[in-house]
């Protein structure tokens, strides 16, 4: 009996609800992080990183919801060469439709997000902190668990510093999410 009860709860369907809050993280692992600058470019596993979201999700009809959210997102540091490195973070405000299938605990989500990218670009001795316009774009398919989402995503940052001659950053990961919706 207990088995059974576990293996409801687990594959239990996924209730609908109207519109609703929601906070969460991400885990941002095999994170490549490519700078270009004066014409060279270089790219680099950087540091795992992370993101704290929140977000309101609005039901727009059966089967897709559109959230609404903001987040902060740590890319971590990558080192070019002993000599040059880039450290940076980002907030975004993205908007995330949802599909889900009725009677299905599967979803799939894009993420679309315009924001602000702070870098600290360091080549050859000099060193510069700059914030710059950003984007970004991925997409996510994951489990739902009652109020719980988890997913796996890709996501691509990027974005071109003024402040530094024109140096160019972008950051491409694979991410592992937890979301709670308050329902």
């Amino acid at each position: 009996m207990k088995k059974l009860l576990i293996a409801l709860l687990l594959f239990s369907t996924h209730s609908y609800a109207d519109n609703h809050v929601y906070a969460g993280g991400n885990l941002s692992i095999f994170n490549d992080m490519e700078l270009k600058y004066s014409g060279m470019s270089a790219d680099k596993n950087s540091d795992i990183g992370g993101s704290a979201f929140a977000g309101y999700s609005f039901t727009v009809s059966p089967g897709l919801e559109l959230g609404l959210e903001v987040e902060y997102l740590y890319f971590g540091k990558a080192d070019f060469t002993s000599s040059s490195h880039v450290d940076a973070d980002a907030y975004f405000i993205n908007a995330k439709p949802k599909f889900v299938e009725e009677g299905n605990n599967l979803y799939s989500a894009l993420i679309l997000g315009v924001g602000s990218m702070s870098s600290e670009i360091s080549v050859s001795g000099q060193s510069i902190k700059d914030t710059d316009l950003s984007y970004q774009a991925g997409f996510e398919i994951g489990y739902m668990i009652d109020n719980l989402d988890i997913g796996v995503g890709y996501r691509y940052q990027t974005a071109e510093f003024d402040g530094f001659d024109g140096a160019d950053v972008s950051n491409q990961s694979v991410t592992l999410g937890i979301r709670y919706n308050f329902r």
